[in-house]
């Protein structure tokens, strides 16, 4: 069994403009490669939890990379998308870089430009999904949180101290210090810096939970 790749470079609408010399130089470099003819084809194959590139050729149908473009803003696919094609006017260029295309890329161009482009694509997809992961993460600590402690974290935040929680809550102290850490556990924090941190990140991103679900 040969080795895994390292991502995706899916390609659509490409089979004229990319040569088998261009396809094995980008196998070469570790990449899979998924030639597709429709972007109904590509949303059935794409692998959307993994880092790619897709190369779009559609200049004799450029409503085929906007429809792409849309798509992907609807199904928040984060890989990153490189309008392809030959003598590209910066009017249609500029149009879908401002639509949400990554980068264009005309052809003919070198190995360099073609793997550059490539690299930094998947380089910006692997780092979006990255923080997508992140803040789905940090979303089910805080969603797994028992009132109680949610309790010691609200007073945490407005700054109380143990005897002043405990006061409040008509508990001891060392039921106080027994739902910190059960807090800190949860959250997986060790000082209230790094619990105050992560309260702010989490409720800047309460709010559209929903759509990175």
């Amino acid at each position: 069994m040969g080795a895994r790749a390292i991502a995706t470079v899916y390609a659509i609408n490409c089979s004229g403009d990319f040569s088998s010399a261009e396809n094995e130089l980008l196998e070469k470099q570790g990449y899979r490669i998924q030639m597709h003819s429709s972007v109904e084809s590509l949303l059935r194959e794409i692998i959307v939890e993994e880092p790619g590139c897709v190369l779009v050729c559609s200049k004799q149908n450029k409503e085929l990379i906007f429809q792409l473009i849309r798509e992907f803003k609807k199904r928040k696919i984060l890989q990153q998308i490189v309008f392809v094609a030959e003598d590209i006017g910066i009017e249609l260029a500029v149009e879908v870089i401002k639509e949400g295309a990554y980068a264009v890329l005309e052809l003919p161009c070198s190995n360099v430009i073609l793997l550059n482009t490539v690299r930094e694509t998947i380089a910006k997809s692997a780092a979006e999904l990255s923080k997508r992961k992140e803040l789905l993460e940090l979303m089910r600590k805080f969603r797994s949180l028992t009132d109680d402690e949610l309790g010691i974290l609200e007073a945490l935040v407005n700054g109380e101290g143990n005897k002043q929680m405990a006061h409040r809550l008509d508990v001891s102290s060392r039921t106080i210090d027994r739902r910190k850490r059960a807090l800190f556990k949860k959250l997986k924090v060790d000082s209230l810096a790094d619990l105050l941190l992560s309260y702010i990140r989490w409720s800047q991103v309460d709010k559209i939970s929903q759509s990175l679900s």
